[in-house]
This record gives structure tokens, sequence and C-alpha cells, in this order.
């Protein structure tokens, strides 16, 4: 069998070896960003280097700083969205609409009052029962570049939390979009496969 190692501390050792070179190699090409804009190089440049669009890459990698406080702006974690994205969901489906607007924006949670939340997810609800769990849930940029995120992945900006909602007789595609301040800015209940969302 192709990979097959001797022992069960063989393969754990193999593992520990490879995320460590997993490790340098992100560190390297960290450097490697940095060094091609200390060069000059553009973002458009460096995006076709990694093989992601320019908006991919500074979301990675930019370093600016916030115009609000002149500080180093905040970066978002992939896994803090998949989170996020599940308790929004799981707040919405319990009826906890105080709750799950508390996580957004003050802008969002006057558009989204408590009527507009309750009212979807009745609808969706009414088509095929409640929530009974969040499925392979993922952060990705937003469209149109739509970059997938490694959990552990820190980018800037808004960053878009996308899973599947198991309903008792149907599914439907939940997204939430969340900005660079870890707030909600938009949540979507959408059937599967639905194209030409916002976010």
């Amino acid at each position: 069998m192709p990979g097959a190692t001797g022992s069960p501390a063989e393969a754990l050792r193999r593992l520990a070896e490879a995320r460590r070179a997993l490790e340098t190699a992100q560190a390297e090409v960290r450097d490697a960003v940095g060094a091609a804009r200390a060069a000059g190089r553009s973002w458009a440049e460096v995006g076709e280097a990694l093989g992601v669009s320019r908006q991919a890459a500074f979301k990675r990698f930019g370093q600016p700083r916030d115009p609000r406080t002149g500080a180093p702006m905040t970066r978002t974690t992939a896994a803090d969205v998949v989170a996020l994205t599940g308790r929004a969901f799981r707040l919405l489906d319990d009826g906890s609409t105080a709750e799950l607007r508390g996580l957004m924006t003050p802008a969002t949670a006057a558009e989204l009052d408590d009527d507009v939340l309750r009212g979807t997810w009745a609808a969706a609800v009414a088509e095929t029962g409640r929530l009974e769990r969040t499925e392979g849930t993922v952060a990705h940029l937003p469209e149109p570049d739509g970059t997938p995120l490694e959990d552990a992945e820190q980018v800037l900006g808004v960053v878009v939390g996308r899973t599947l909602l198991r309903c008792e007789a149907g599914t439907w595609a939940g997204r939430v979009a969340v900005d660079h301040d870890g707030r909600v800015v938009g949540l979507l209940v959408v059937p599967p496969g639905a194209t030409g969302l916002p976010f």
C-alpha cells in the first residue's frame, strides 16, 4: 500500500515532520512576498506568482495600518469565521435573534431586525423543518474571488462563512459575512446552488 509506514510511532513522527515543513514553507512564502513587495512588485504580480488573485494575495499578506488608529489592521482567522457561522445559524433556529443581532454591526442589526430574521427563518422552516445541524462549514474570500481559506489562516477584511443547513426535510445554503472587526455584516439563507449572491 503506497505511503504505508511500519509503525504508529513512525506515522506520528512523519506527521510532525510534515507539520514543521509546512510551517517553514509558510514562513518562506511570507518572507518572499515581503521581499517581492519591497522590490516594487505589485499585488497583481504577487498574486499571479502564488496562483491567486491580487486581492487574495493582499488579504493574506498585506500589512495596512488602520486609518482610524494608526495601528496594524486586525486579521480575521478563518476558524473564527467558521465558528461564528455555526453559532449564527443555531441562534437563528433557536429564535435568539437579539443575541444574533448582538453579533452584527449596528447597521446590519438595524437592517436585519427581529421581524426580518424571524420571518426569513419561518419561511425556511415551513419548507424544510427545524435545523438539525450545520455541515461542511468553510471560510472563503468574498465573491468574485471566492478563494477558500485554511482554518489557521488569518486574512484582512471581509471573510465569508459558508455552510449547509441540514434541516428535518431538506437543505439550505447558509452564508455569513464577517468584517475586519469580527462582526457580522451579512447573513443569507438560500437554496443550495443559488448564484448571483451578494457575498
